[in-house]
C-alpha cells in the first residue's frame, strides 16, 4: 500500500467516523424529542405547571 492509498484510506476512515458520530447524536436528539414531556411537577400536596410564573400563582 503506497502513501497515496494510505492517505485516502485515512480520510475515508475519518469521514466515516465523523458521520457516524453525527448520525448517533442526531438519532439520540430525535429520540429525546419524541419522549412525552411531563407538564407538571407534582409533590405530595400540590402540582405546579412548568410554565407557571409567580405572578400567575397569585
Amino acid at each position: 500500500m503506497n502513501i497515496k492509498t494510505r492517505r485516502y484510506l485515512a480520510i475515508f476512515v475519518t469521514c466515516t467516523a465523523t458521520l457516524a458520530l453525527y448520525g448517533t447524536a442526531a438519532y439520540r436528539v430525535e429520540q429525546a424529542r419524541q419522549q412525552p414531556r411531563v407538564y407538571a411537577s407534582c409533590n405530595v400536596d400540590q402540582c405546579i405547571p412548568h410554565n407557571a410564573t409567580l405572578n400567575s400563582l397569585k
